[in-house]
Order: C-alpha cells, then structure tokens, then sequence
C-alpha cells in the first residue's frame, strides 16, 4: 500500500489534473492523477508507471500477465523536442 501511495503522489508531479471519477479512498478520495505533461516529466526526471494487463489468447480464459514498467526517459525528451520544433516562434515580450 506504502508503494501505491507513494508512487500515485509522484504521478500528480507530472499531469496535469486529478479525475474525480476515479477516486481514491487511500488519499482522501483524490482523483486519479490524469494527463501527462512531457514538459513535467523531462523538467522533473519522473517517469510514468504503466500497469499492463496481458489478456489470454482464447476468449474468456482472462488474464495470464501483469506488471508495472516505465517508459524510456527519451520518449519523452523526443517528444518534446518534436513539439517545440512544431511551436510557432513568437516575437519576444517587451518591457
């Protein structure tokens, strides 16, 4: 539980809202931690944890795998490298 715990609240570090929907009794009935920022998770180094689920090959035999794996750091820092070169260039703010 101490993990869970500590792992959703690193989560909320790099998205941007919480869900309603989807409460969490174990911190208060928070939401869950929803959308991740990729300029949050290159600035802070956070990486997002997935939850897999690997259903079986025959219908109805159910779930024969699962684990929790993070995605490569340059996932990330690719995409936003792609994003700014898509950026319009603004002029600079004066004053």
């Amino acid at each position: 539980m101490g993990d869970a715990v500590r792992t959703t609240n690193l989560m909320y570090e790099i998205t941007l809202a919480a869900n309603p929907a989807y409460a969490l009794p174990a911190l208060d009935f928070r939401g869950v931690p929803t959308g991740i920022d990729v300029t949050r998770v290159v600035r802070t180094g956070v990486l997002p944890q997935i939850n897999t689920g690997i259903a079986g090959k025959v219908a109805g035999t159910g779930q024969v795998g699962a684990g929790l794996v993070t995605p490569p750091m340059e996932c990330f820092v690719a995409a936003l490298r792609a994003l700014a070169a898509e950026a319009p260039h603004l002029p600079p703010i004066a004053g």
